[in-house]
C-alpha cells in the first residue's frame, strides 16, 4: 500500500485514542468536532506533530494543536479558523530553511460548537529575535516587542523558547513559555527561596506559599524536564496564572504502561490525584497508547514502514492566583515515514 494520506493517518490516530470506550470519559461530545475541524490544517512538507490535549477533572473536551516544521512558501490552510495566515506561512517557510529547530502552528479550541479563530503558536526556542519579525507577518507587531522584553528579564535556566495567542480577543495576553534548564529545576526543587527569587525577577507575583510548596514537590519529581508558562499583557505586566508541564520523555511505546506503574510518571500523576486536580481518567489516557508501522511503497521506489504513534507526552499543572487548576494530560499522535 501507498502511505496513509494526512486525513487517513489523522482518523486512525484518534480513533485509535478514543477506542474500548475511552472517547465520551476523554473527549466528551467534542470528539466529532476534533475528527472534523482540524483536517484542513494537515498541511506541510510532512505529517505535523499533533497534540491531543484533554482536562483530567471536570468536563470532558479535547483541544487540538498541530505544529509543522517545514512549510512551503505557499502553503495555505482551507478554513476560516485560520485566520489570515498567508504572510506567517510564508515568512516561516523561508525563516526555517536558514534556521534550525523552529516550528509554528495553530491550537483549535473544540469544546465548544461556535469554534473560535485558532490560537497561532510559535518556538523560535534560542533564536528569539526572530519572534519580532514572525509577528510582524503576522500583523501583531506589539506582541513581538513584548516577547523580546520579557525574555531580557528572564533570569538564568528560563530562557523563554516558545509563545502562543489568541487574535481578535481584546486585550488577549501573549503566552510565553520556557524550558526550565536542569540546574535550576535541581535548585528551586530544594529551596522555595530560589524558586521565590526567580518567580519575582520574571515579575510574576502572584503566588502563595503553598504554591511554592506544590512546585517545588512537582520539580522534584518530574522524570524529565518542565516547562514553564506565564501571561504578558499588552501593557507588560503579567497575569496572575502560572503553569508548568511535567514532562514524561518516554522514547518507546512498549514501557509507556510500566512507567506509569512503577516510574516517575506514574508518581507525578498519582500527586495530582493527591491535590484533587485529577481525577482516575488519566488511566485511561494512558491506555490511549498505540504504536503500529504499516508496510508500504516508497515514491523512490522499494518498501518502507509508516509509524503510527500516540503516546502521552506531559502533564499541565496550572495556578490562578496561587491556587490549582484542575490538570491536563498531553497525547502526542504522529504520522512518520521509516525508510
Amino acid at each position: 500500500m501507498r502511505a496513509l494520506s494526512y486525513e487517513d493517518a489523522y482518523q486512525v490516530l484518534l480513533l485509535q485514542a478514543a477506542d474500548e470506550g475511552r472517547g465520551p470519559i476523554l473527549f466528551g461530545d467534542s470528539f466529532d468536532r476534533a475528527r472534523m475541524v482540524p483536517l484542513p490544517f494537515l498541511v506541510g512538507e510532512s505529517f505535523p506533530d499533533v497534540y491531543l490535549e484533554f482536562p483530567l477533572l471536570g468536563e470532558p473536551y479535547l483541544d487540538v494543536t498541530l505544529l509543522y516544521n517545514d512549510l512551503q512558501v505557499g502553503t495555505r490552510v482551507d478554513s476560516p479558523l485560520a485566520g489570515d495566515h498567508g504572510a506567517m506561512f510564508d515568512w516561516f517557510a523561508q525563516a526555517s530553511k536558514a534556521q534550525s529547530g523552529l516550528c509554528c502552528g495553530f491550537e483549535l479550541d473544540t469544546s465548544n460548537p461556535q469554534m473560535p479563530e485558532a490560537a497561532v503558536h510559535f518556538q523560535p526556542r534560542t533564536a528569539t529575535s526572530l519572534a519580532r519579525p514572525f509577528f510582524d507577518a503576522l500583523g501583531e507587531p506589539e506582541r513581538g516587542l513584548l516577547y523580546e522584553r520579557q525574555a531580557q528579564r528572564m533570569p538564568e535556566g528560563w530562557s523563554l523558547a516558545f509563545c502562543g495567542m489568541f487574535r481578535r480577543k481584546p486585550n488577549a495576553p501573549l503566552r510565553v513559555c520556557g524550558y526550565m534548564d536542569r540546574d535550576q529545576q535541581d535548585a528551586c526543587a530544594s529551596s522555595s527561596e530560589c524558586l521565590e527569587q526567580a518567580l519575582r525577577a520574571v515579575g510574576f507575583t502572584a503566588y502563595t506559599s503553598s504554591m511554592l510548596e506544590q512546585v517545588q514537590r512537582l520539580l522534584a519529581l518530574v522524570p524529565g524536564g518542565v516547562d514553564f508558562q506565564f501571561d504578558v499583557y499588552p501593557d507588560g505586566s503579567l497575569g496572575d496564572v502560572f503553569a508548568i508541564d511535567a514532562q514524561f520523555q518516554i522514547k518507546q511505546p512498549h514501557v509507556v504502561n510500566e512507567m506509569f506503574e512503577t516510574g516517575a510518571p506514574g508518581r507525578v500523576m498519582r500527586q495530582l490525584e493527591e491535590w484533587g486536580i485529577a481525577d482516575g481518567r488519566w488511566r485511561q489516557g494512558v491506555q490511549a497508547t498505540f504504536a503500529r508501522a504499516l508496510p508500504i511503497e516508497l515514491p523512490q521506489g522499494g518498501m518502507g514502514r509508516y509509524a503510527l504513534t500516540v503516546m502521552p507526552q506531559w502533564a499541565k499543572i496550572r495556578w490562578t492566583k496561587g491556587v490549582l487548576q484542575p490538570s491536563k494530560l498531553y497525547l502526542c499522535a504522529q504520522g512518520t515515514v521509516l525508510d
